[in-house]
């Protein structure tokens, strides 16, 4: 008979001070157990293959052109992501309330590479959580979220000052992408992570109303994905003009997008993920991959 390990957080220096002021230590300290002790031996954070891409770029110089000017990446960052099942495919909860019938169609977090549930599966919004580690994770983080979302965030202040001291280790900048696969608006849920981590990069893509998001801290950047809806096409033209950018799927290869969307320059959001480094008030294009690929909603794009 095994025994299931019991969690015994001790927090470092760096987690006592950044929790100063926003936790009792002991309140802490149990909020982390609960949380490691549901998890076992899964963790919130973790990367894709596009944050790989993005964690490449400490090796490598890279040019684009934006209206014929080169910018060039030269400030390394580490990074991180945070996937759960998006939408409302855990049955728990709707993770991302403002997605269009088009984007639930073909999220990446059910539709593509080792998240992909399968056509049939994808049409009859019919997803089996236990296929394999990759999703038993991502339910048991939606769990934690949802039965204990203090726990969740206690934890998540951990596995974020852990991916801050990596980064820092290495001697580059951190970065931090909570949503994944959800829409999450974490400057409401969780505040205190934006002021506990100053030094850190937030960002996230989202589909939720500029008007909810407007005041979002300084070190949390937004791009907004653009859908098949008016509704929708009308929001990303508002966040574009206020100098936000706008995520749109193309049907295209990557690397193989329009020049412009709009009548804007189209930046290529395949090179890396980092979508904090790109020029603003532009449209970042993406190519359609795994269920995108057979879109007839209107989500994708005509290239």
């Amino acid at each position: 008979m095994t025994t299931k390990s019991v969690s015994n957080y001790k927090p470092n220096a760096s987690v006592i001070e950044r929790i100063s002021g926003h936790y009792e230590l002991t309140e802490f300290i149990a909020l982390v157990n609960e949380a490691r002790n549901y998890l076992g031996s899964t963790n919130l954070f973790g990367t894709s293959y596009k944050i790989d891409l993005s964690n490449e770029f400490v090796e490598m110089d890279y040019y684009y052109h934006v209206n014929d000017r080169k910018k060039h990446f030269n400030d390394p960052y580490l990074t991180n992501v945070m996937y759960m099942p998006p939408s409302d495919s855990s049955g728990l909860k709707n993770f991302c309330p403002f997605a269009t019938d088009g984007c639930r169609a073909v999220c990446l977090g059910v539709g593509s590479g080792r998240m992909n549930h399968g056509y049939k599966n994808l049409a009859n919004r019919t997803f089996n959580w236990n296929k394999d580690n990759t999703s038993k994770a991502q339910l048991k983080r939606a769990e934690l979220f949802v039965n204990n979302q203090s726990a969740f965030i206690a934890l998540m202040i951990v596995e974020i000052d852990k991916h801050a001291a990596k980064a820092a280790a290495k001697g580059l900048k951190a970065a931090t992408r909570p949503n994944g696969s959800t829409d999450i608006l974490f400057e409401h849920v969780a505040p205190q992570l934006f002021v506990m981590f100053k030094e850190i990069q937030f960002y996230d893509y989202t589909k939720a109303p500029l008007n909810t998001r407007i005041n979002k801290p300084a070190n949390y950047h937004l791009t907004f994905s653009f859908a098949e809806t008016l509704k929708n096409q009308t929001e990303a033209a508002k966040y574009v003009a206020a100098g936000f950018n706008a995520a749109v799927v193309f049907k295209a290869e990557k690397h193989q997008l329009p020049e412009t969307f709009k009548g804007q320059p189209v930046i290529d959001g395949d090179i890396h993920d980092m979508r904090f480094k790109d020029a603003a008030g532009h449209y970042i294009g993406l190519a359609a991959k795994g269920a995108a690929k057979h879109d007839t909603s209107g989500f994708v794009q005509a290239a």
